[in-house]
């Protein structure tokens, strides 16, 4: 499951040669059982706790191992429990955890260090960010409202080697949610010794297939081979080094040089080159990824829809699409990107309508709202300072404008942009969200109080949706009710959606058995040397 917030996007960078011959030729100066990866921005933390950004969730993928996991194509499968039961009503579902479990300091992993890390989770004093994957759990919601106490939580270990939990309502992501790093073990032991330090090199103890060796704040991420992982014999690279990658020039300069290996997210700027100068190393693959126009729905001027429908209207996606992005990303009319087989999803009414019709029909609505030429609507567009959101934001305001719409831009690091979005001291912002390969986690950055919910966007008859979609355990009735709960935020305008991710990497030719998927990349474990 790849729930988390996008980083910056990737920068254009300078054209560069053949990328292929010059790695090949350089592949040489590599250390064959490193894999060096481009990380996006520098982690703020590495507890699974408290973890956002996509860059910190990767890494974490490779310290910890949930009650489930995924594997190379980043399917759902065991991970610290060989096997697991659901009661009848789907309330109870009970895993057993594989037997000599040991944390990478040798001491024993146990079930209470299950419940350990889910109460943390759902501890308001944690300050979790992704709290959404812990409100399946009975008494969640209210735990972390602090109406009543962690030890409330609907996890239990009846044995060393027992996880029980106890559900809200019947489920069918139970196994998923569970992959995610939130709902991670933790090492008790080394939290009562050190406290927040316990994440530190030197004293972080890991249950995955690597364990921290260094951490170099701007600089690199080092993790190591874990020989106690459960198992360590199928991990073939010794060691993974990330390194920041929101200068996306300096990545690829590496790349070219033969020191990454790996470089994600490459701009859409850049994808026509890479077809043309290093067919052979790109990677393109839809992912589960969705560019949005988040609306500030506490604002007076937002909370009229025929003002929220003429921002959506006054997009030309096709636009975005094809000129601005080199064909790289699919234009959004919906909410969940259609990387989920068998989904079909809602879409706005106006899709397939011509774009000059658009603009038009975005006038008349807002001059119903009471804006025109002597009083236009003005806005600010918040964005992340990276190079793919500059073209970007600035076709966005230029559609605007076109409908009588007067936007202006601040762009401010990620680390600046999402404290922002986050406290609510933004109109729009360009956003981005990485959900898994359920509609439910798209749902989540809409309900009412959620902990992803930073539009303040409320709407009863929605959520009530929701609600009985997240209960279907019927895949066919599941997505239907999610279709119309997906319909309402549309018809509603809670957001406006951009764009649907093409996932472009550059993959070295000394790699081997690391492809992207619908999913996502999947876990470093599955990177080995090629020949």
């Amino acid at each position: 499951m790849a729930a988390s917030r996008l980083q910056a996007g990737a920068p254009v960078v300078r054209s560069i040669a053949c990328v292929l011959i010059v790695a090949a030729a350089l592949a040489g100066a590599a250390t064959a059982d490193t894999f060096r990866r481009a990380n996006g921005n520098d982690p703020d933390t590495l507890d699974p706790q408290k973890y956002e950004l996509l860059s910190e969730g990767i890494i974490l993928r490779d310290l910890f191992e949930g009650l489930t996991t995924q594997d190379a194509d980043n399917r759902i499968v065991p991970g610290q429990a060989e096997s697991w039961t659901a009661s009848p009503d789907g309330l109870t579902w009970t895993f057993t955890l594989r037997e000599g479990l040991v944390w990478s300091d040798g001491a024993p992993l146990t079930a209470e260090d299950f419940v350990a890390g889910m109460r943390r989770a759902a501890d308001p004093k944690t300050g979790a960010k992704i709290p959404e994957v812990t409100y399946k759990l009975k008494n969640a919601r209210a735990i972390l409202a602090g109406t009543m106490p962690v030890e409330a939580l609907g996890v239990a270990a009846p044995d060393a080697r027992t996880v029980v939990l106890t559900l809200e309502a019947p489920s069918p992501l139970i196994p998923t949610i569970l992959a995610h790093a939130v709902l991670a073990p933790v090492p008790r032991h080394v939290i009562a010794a050190h406290g927040e330090d316990w994440i530190k090199p030197g004293l972080m103890v890991t249950n995955g297939p690597y364990v921290l060796a260094s951490w170099e704040p701007s600089d690199k991420v080092r993790i190591v081979k874990n020989p106690r992982f459960r198992d360590a014999a199928s991990v073939a690279m010794d060691e993974v080094v990330f390194f920041p990658s929101d200068d996306m020039e300096m990545a690829l300069k590496r790349f070219r040089a033969g020191e990454l290996d790996l470089v994600p997210q490459l701009p859409p700027t850049k994808i026509a080159w890479a077809r043309k100068e290093a067919a052979e190393a790109l990677a393109l693959t839809p992912v589960a990824q969705l560019r949005y126009l988040e609306i500030n729905h506490t604002l007076a001027k937002f909370q009229d829809v025929r003002v929220r429908r003429a921002l959506a209207l006054a997009i030309d996606r096709e636009t975005i699409a094809g000129p601005i992005s080199g064909g790289s990303v699919i234009a959004a009319y919906g909410i969940v990107p259609r990387t989920l087989e068998g989904y079909e999803g809602a879409l706005f009414d106006f899709a397939g309508t011509a774009q000059a019709e658009r603009a038009a029909a975005a006038k008349a609505l807002l001059a119903e709202a009471g804006y025109g030429p002597d009083n236009p609507l003005t806005l600010e567009l918040r964005v992340m300072s990276d190079a793919w959101a500059k073209p970007l934001s600035a076709a966005i305001v230029s559609m605007w404008g076109k409908a009588g719409i007067k936007a202006s831009v601040l762009a401010a690091e990620a680390k600046v942009h999402y404290a922002a979005v986050g406290e609510g001291q933004f109109e729009v912002a360009l956003s981005g969200w990485f959900g898994g390969d359920d509609p439910e986690t798209f749902m989540w950055l809409f309900q009412t109080g959620g902990g992803l919910n930073e539009s303040g966007y409320s709407n009863a008859a929605f959520d009530a949706a929701s609600a009985r979609a997240e209960t279907a355990m019927e895949l066919g009735e599941r997505y239907r009710l999610f279709a119309e709960a997906e319909r309402m935020l549309l018809e509603d305008v809670a957001t406006v959606p951009l764009f649907w991710t093409i996932q472009a990497s550059l993959i070295s030719p000394r790699i081997d058995g690391f492809k992207p998927t619908p999913r996502g990349l999947p876990r470093s474990r599955y990177a080995r040397p090629r020949g």
